[in-house]
């Protein structure tokens, strides 16, 4: 095999696509466990049109079969380097992709997980249109206002009714002050749920009523993988050039295991540039030259 792909979501089954279509021999590795596989549908998508997201990379998967790319649905626990290249799940490949994504880590309030991906969610470019107009309001990071303030004002300009809760944060009159400019209210007392209706408790016993809740997240890899081969990681991130070159020779990054910020879109443009990159790095050891 030329190419391990480590992840089968959006970025990874974009890479597997564009070097399929390249001609290179290619297996990709998935788990199932999509970052965004607890979302009702995939917005803000050019050419999708509200599909699950299991829908979408179940079209994905069956775009790979016409390029002989060979899916295999279990969990890549270790990868092993040796003077030929690297070992995955038994099969060499003289490079690797990492496509294995984040993992959201929730606010400490009861009600959040089980909502999550339904009626509380993270990104307003992936949600906000929908609920546009409407009640909504931003649950901020205990202990981490400036962050908290920042979504809440990007969060009004999909809505003129944005109830910031920073769950026990104070905030500095400066703050206040943007969050009144960009007619955003603030709730400092803490959040004891998020139940049913999506109704948002305060400490005391008041409740908020919400269309949805939007709410800042902490992102950590899903996978030790890169650690463990020695990638340089910052911030969290996979370090990766614009070819997703990361600093191990052979080992590239795609999507938002190198790039949190990324959109569902803008993750597959991301792989299918660093598949380019990979198959003219594969290219060159074709004819002699080294990485």
């Amino acid at each position: 095999m030329d190419v391990a792909i480590i992840g089968g979501s959006v970025a990874g089954l974009q890479a597997a696509l564009t070097l399929g279509r390249a001609c290179r021999r290619v297996v990709l590795f998935d788990d199932g466990r999509a970052r965004n596989r607890m979302a009702s549908h995939v917005h803000n998508f050019l050419g999708v049109e509200d599909l699950a997201p299991g829908e979408l990379l179940a079209a994905g998967r069956k775009q790979l079969a016409a390029y002989g790319v060979e899916v295999r649905d279990v969990r890549v626990e270790d990868v092993i380097a040796d003077d030929d290249g690297y070992v995955v799940d038994g099969e060499r490949v003289r490079a690797v992709v990492l496509a294995t994504g984040l993992r959201d880590e929730l606010p400490d309030v009861p009600g959040l997980a089980e909502r999550w991906g339904q009626d509380v969610v993270a990104c307003p470019h992936c949600h906000g249109w929908e609920v546009r107009d409407h009640p909504l309001v931003q649950l901020g990071w205990r202990g981490a206002p400036d962050r908290s303030v920042a979504r809440a004002l990007l969060l009004s300009r999909w809505s003129d009714q944005v109830i910031l809760c920073t769950d026990g944060d104070e905030l500095t009159d400066a703050q206040e002050l943007r969050l009144a400019a960009a007619g955003v209210k603030f709730r400092t007392e803490r959040v004891t749920e998020v139940g049913v209706g999506v109704e948002v408790r305060l400490v005391g016993g008041e409740v908020l009523g919400a269309r949805r809740v939007f709410v800042v997240v902490r992102q950590r890899q899903q996978s030790d993988l890169a650690e463990r081969l020695g990638c340089q990681l910052a911030d969290g991130a996979i370090v990766a050039d614009g070819g997703g070159r990361t600093t191990v020779p052979g080992v590239y990054a795609v999507g938002t295991a190198a790039a949190p910020a990324l959109l569902a879109v803008a993750a597959a443009g991301h792989a299918a540039t660093t598949a380019v990159a990979v198959h003219n790095d594969l290219l060159e050891l074709d004819l002699g030259g080294g990485w």
